[in-house]
């Protein structure tokens, strides 16, 4: 079970579970089975269902629940919910999974994560330009060229994580809260606008949840002092299949 202020993150590489895959799907529900099939490629089938399957492994371990029985509500924007807590959210970038949860009454709302694949994107200037906010543009044109692809990840990943924790969803505006997107300096949100209805950007933290050298990933949580407790999918796989 959970401790209070305490978060569990778990990452996953798809690739190396499709072993697990017949033993995953029986803990889905009939609607969760149903959306799985609804994908022609076989591949993002599978995706689909190990990704939902170690996602109820991991809930299942903390709340100290059978897997296949946690029944899951839906919000407006169709994110899932488990009534009564814990919070916990969900990205994926094709192979890559990231899971967070908390032990938060209020589930859906509070706790954002999102990862990428380290790459360059052609673009990244005229994005930032666009929708960053203009401390985080002044921020990115001083980034070293070496450092700017992971600078612009930084900023995306830190921003698509806030965004999911405030269940705003895409209809909020992206240059209306700033983030630290300098590579070595510690992840934070530096502002919030008033109009955003967020609160303070004190009143929130950001994590780096990078695993490796090829991924970016960012957790933000409403609230302070949190503790971060990774919780390997080898330990999920071998206590729950």
């Amino acid at each position: 079970m959970m401790k209070d202020g305490e978060i569990r993150v778990c990452h996953a590489d798809l690739r190396t579970l499709t072993g697990q895959l017949e033993a995953l799907r029986p803990l889905l529900s009939p609607d969760e089975a149903e959306h799985a099939a609804r994908y022609k490629v076989a591949e993002l089938r599978d995706r689909c269902v190990l990704r939902r399957g170690v996602l109820r492994l991991m809930l299942g371990r903390c709340v100290g629940r059978a897997p296949e029985t946690l029944a899951f509500d839906y919000g407006p924007q169709g994110k899932p919910l488990l009534p009564g807590g814990p919070a916990f959210n969900l990205a994926d970038c094709k192979d890559d999974v990231l899971m967070a949860v908390a032990p938060a009454a209020d589930s859906g709302v509070d706790l954002g994560v999102d990862i990428e694949r380290m790459r360059v994107l052609p673009d990244a200037d005229g994005i930032a330009g666009r929708f960053f906010a203009p401390a985080e543009r002044t921020a990115f044109a001083a980034v070293p060229e070496p450092l700017r692809a992971e600078a612009f990840l930084n900023a995306w990943t830190r921003k698509e994580a806030f965004i999911k924790a405030t269940g705003a969803g895409l209809s909020m505006p992206l240059d209306q809260f700033a983030v630290e997107l300098t590579p070595g300096r510690p992840a934070r949100l530096l502002s919030i606008d008033d109009s955003l209805g967020a609160g303070r950007a004190e009143d929130w933290s950001l994590f780096d949840l990078r695993r490796t050298p090829d991924t970016v990933a960012a957790l933000a949580v409403r609230g302070t002092g949190w503790r971060i407790v990774t919780m390997p999918v080898d330990e999920l796989l071998s206590n729950g299949t």
